[in-house]
């Protein structure tokens, strides 16, 4: 099976997606499987053996220069997509995908697959209205109805859809998607990215919190569960403070033991002082962060969108309802006094996040698509050509 796969975003290695897309195809590709990326450019880890991208690496400074939104790039890539579908067995579209790459795909004929990063939006939209209501400010999510139905119509054109959690799996049931073209797969981590700061554990625990600070991430519920635990330690919240949540809790992020240091990279900067993983995640695919802070050793409290089926409640941490803030206050309490609970569930964690590696990640759905394929009794094209 060969597999042209597109991704409509400036391909660095670095980037969430543009990392995650680069880390699935390396890892997917095997025995059976081959594929290729197209992307709009391709800088340092971006830059694979089996990416193509439209713009050279050596023009991309200048180009991106004159052309700052990368419209030409973008055409150009979608250009030499079309071209790949007709070597194609399968094709295989990330998220931001444009719906008429999607009608390209079905116009030449190719099954396709379509990796679904979060929840489906019908699912996204109730619970994030409600986060905001909770929060008492105005909802500022940014999804809108014309897109969600411009999902609609994206994932009516899949044949299968690559799954990255069990709630994933079950928002895709519950928009009446059949369950034998949902893919249940995972994502990965790999040490190069984590990075290789030394471990420094101090006296007082620290807990971490590492992604966009935002209300999806549910980084207000966090902060106020803080205050009120008053344990002795030091809460980090790495990465970029949205304003919605300075307006929730911005006189809370002064707290003597909060620390805001902004963007850490790479991650064993922030993972290095600290024993346990703070995450009551609202609404998520399958996070990234859970599984690098797990493959660092650290005991995990977080919600059930950030455990998955990764997260191992009692064994791994704690998986608890976000707004069950008498139980958020309790646990922090209980792993901020116990040294030996924290060693024992960062111990169990490391060992849980071995089975998610990159390499096992991706041969898992290298496993998944050629049985979905062959169950579908779908010709090899190459070989019909």
């Amino acid at each position: 099976m060969h597999v042209a796969a597109f991704l409509n975003q400036f391909c660095d290695g670095k980037t969430t997606h543009s990392y995650a897309s680069v880390s699935v195809c390396a890892n997917m590709a095997g025995p059976g499987l081959s594929i290729e990326l197209h992307v709009p450019a391709a800088v340092r880890g971006g830059r694979r053996e089996f990416v193509r991208a439209a713009i050279p690496a050596w023009l991309c400074s200048g180009y991106y220069r004159a052309d700052r939104e990368g419209r030409f790039a973008e055409r150009l890539c979608t250009r030499n997509f079309r071209a790949a579908l007709r070597r194609a067995d399968v094709a295989y579209l990330w998220a931001s995908t444009p719906e008429s790459v999607y009608r390209d795909v079905k116009a030449a004929g190719v099954p396709l697959v379509v990796e679904r990063v979060n929840c489906h939006r019908a699912t996204s939209i109730p619970i994030l209205e409600e986060a905001y209501r909770r929060a008492g400010i105005p909802a500022a999510h940014g999804i809108t109805a014309s897109s969600l139905e411009e999902e609609r119509r994206k994932l009516a054109m899949a044949d299968w859809i690559f799954a990255p959690s069990p709630l994933v799996r079950q928002s895709l049931l519950d928009e009446g998607i059949a369950d034998e073209r949902i893919l249940p797969i995972s994502y990965g981590w790999s040490q190069e990215r984590m990075g290789d700061t030394p471990r420094r554990v101090g006296a007082l625990p620290v807990f971490l919190f590492v992604g966009s600070v935002c209300v999806r991430k549910g980084a207000h519920l966090l902060v106020e569960a803080w205050t009120e635990a008053d344990v002795q330690g030091r809460l980090d919240i790495c990465g970029p403070i949205l304003p919605e949540i300075r307006a929730i809790v911005g006189s809370k992020l002064g707290h003597p033991g909060i620390r805001t240091p902004g963007s850490v990279w790479p991650i064993s900067r922030a993972t290095a002082e600290a024993e346990v993983f703070a995450f009551p995640t609202l609404e998520e695919g399958s996070s990234l962060a859970v599984l690098e802070a797990m493959a660092s050793g650290l005991a995990l409290l977080t919600s059930p969108m950030g455990a998955g089926d990764i997260v191992r409640h009692g064994q791994d941490g704690f998986v608890l309802d976000p707004y069950d803030r008498p139980a958020w206050v309790s646990a922090l309490r209980q792993l901020a006094s116990d040294p030996a609970l924290r060693a024992r569930m960062g111990a169990s964690a490391r060992a849980r996040a071995q089975e998610f590696t990159w390499p096992r990640a991706g041969a898992n759905r290298r496993a998944r698509l050629l049985e979905a394929f062959r169950a579908a009794r779908l010709p090899d094209r190459r070989r019909a050509r």
